[in-house]
């Protein structure tokens, strides 16, 4: 008998955690005040990179600021050289909400500012864990890995 009283202590205070998590989770997306912070990417053809902790997908409220390495095939080449990845800020972009499976939410950006306007896919779990698919027009698709964290206002 005791067992199960701890067995349900822990179950009501795990599934409260994960409704807190999903709240916060929700609360990120929707108002529009979280970076991405990716792991590792994984290229359409190659092997897994790991990264450092200086690369980011910022959404703050109006703006976009995107610092993302990238390895792959490009169609064109950029104009300025310093320019191979993903870096640039955006204040012209949709930007759209939904459920997802299995206690997951997905966000889609895409930029209406850019030559190429590139469409990037968050797949974010309650763990606050992601997955940034990136879609242009100008290179191979690209993913990433990583955690989303709120932002300060």
């Amino acid at each position: 008998m005791k067992k199960i009283a701890i067995i349900a202590c822990i179950t009501f205070l795990f599934s409260n955690y994960v409704d807190a998590s999903d709240t916060t989770i929700t609360s990120l997306l929707q108002n529009k005040r979280f970076a991405f912070q990716p792991n590792n990417m994984i290229p359409a053809t190659g092997r897994l990179r790991v990264l450092d902790y200086v690369y980011a997908l910022q959404v703050k409220n109006d703006s976009l600021i995107v610092n993302l390495p990238y390895i792959g095939k490009a169609y064109t080449a950029p104009i300025d050289p310093n320019d191979v990845g993903y870096n640039f800020t955006s204040t012209d972009f949709s930007y759209s909400v939904s459920k997802g499976k299995k206690d997951s939410y997905i966000a889609v950006i895409k930029t209406n500012d850019r030559v190429y306007n590139p469409t990037f896919t968050l797949i974010v779990f309650n763990n606050c864990r992601a997955s940034l698919l990136v879609n242009s027009t100008e290179k191979q698709q690209i993913s990433y890995n990583g955690m989303i964290t709120g932002l300060e206002k």
